[in-house]
């Protein structure tokens, strides 16, 4: 093993004994894994040309990539500043080979919303985990050693609450936002097309990464909601010239073009100086069903949207 990635193992064991080092305060929150998306990608995944592109995306759950390798999208770079990102993503590819999609959820999901792993003993079972270890090993060594000691050492139930943030909605609104969770047959459709997909990760904070290469789309997620109007403007604009097609600015909850501004919201919700901060780079305002509106079953109920840049040719 080489010493980052001794690292890496160590500070997660130091997380499940409950001892937090200096790095966590630099990640500020961002050094847990999301066991799955909190986005609708469902509602804006196809406002995107991914067939034969590339893709930049940000995401420690994995879902962007996998949602968008429904799309032929096989050159895929993941940047994080969650150190366990890429050995999670080799996990759920391992699991997606290996299971049927109900033995998916019961593995990934604690299932007892808004309780925390209360009836659903199989997450994270050990005796699944047996099943897709050797998988796990031939697809990347690293998340299996990762994997296999974090397992041995620690119960299911630790290792959710301590390295994955506790941010899971009800499995059937998260089988809504996730297109390769849709029903058997998408589940069947993502084995095919996971085998080939191995991104570059990349462990860095997005606001101080190095690229040295373009991209054709590029996924921001929710950023702007924790960094607020300004550094996401600072943001989209270094990366901008990295950009040959488009890029996904912000996601935004609960939120349409003509939402009224209340003040106890983040200041991303003020549309107004968002617009105009980063009116030169938005091309478009896409709404469509939200996360709650598959709560409630209805599409109208409540509207997410995404600010989108389109370069110009």
């Amino acid at each position: 093993m080489n010493n980052y990635f001794e690292n890496i193992l160590a500070s997660a064991l130091f997380k499940c004994e409950g001892i937090y080092t200096k790095d966590d305060d630099v990640r500020q929150g961002f050094s847990r894994l999301y066991s799955f998306t909190t986005e609708n990608i469902s509602g804006y995944i196809d406002k995107f040309d991914l067939n034969g592109k590339s893709l930049l995306t940000v995401g420690s759950s994995g879902d962007q990539v996998i949602n968008a390798s429904l799309f032929n999208c096989v050159d895929q770079t993941v940047v994080d500043i969650c150190p366990y990102t890429k050995f999670y993503f080799y996990l759920k590819k391992a699991c997606i080979l290996s299971f049927s999609l109900k033995e998916f959820m019961d593995f990934f999901c604690y299932n007892d919303y808004p309780k925390f792993c209360h009836d659903n003993k199989d997450v994270f079972s050990k005796e699944k985990f047996e099943e897709v270890k050797d998988l796990l090993r031939v697809l990347d060594y690293e998340s299996y050693l990762f994997w296999d000691e974090v397992f041995s050492l620690y119960k299911p139930e630790k290792v959710r609450r301590e390295l994955f943030s506790s941010d899971e909605d009800r499995s059937f609104v998260l089988q809504g936002m996730n297109l390769y969770m849709k029903d058997e047959e998408a589940f069947s459709k993502a084995k095919v097309k996971i085998r080939g997909i191995n991104p570059k990760f990349i462990c860095e904070d997005i606001f101080k990464v190095n690229l040295n290469r373009t991209y054709d789309n590029v996924f921001l997620s929710n950023i702007g909601l924790y960094c607020g109007i300004d550094r996401l403007k600072e943001l989209v604009g270094r990366l901008e010239p990295y950009v040959d097609d488009k890029m996904l600015l912000c996601y935004l909850y609960k939120t349409e073009e003509n939402t009224k501004y209340k003040k106890d919201w983040s200041e991303i919700y003020d549309l107004k100086r968002l617009k105009s901060s980063l009116g030169e780079y938005i091309t478009s305002f896409d709404t469509f069903c939200g996360v709650r509106g598959i709560l409630f079953e209805d599409e109208k109920y409540d509207r997410d949207s995404v600010l989108i840049y389109e370069k110009r040719k």
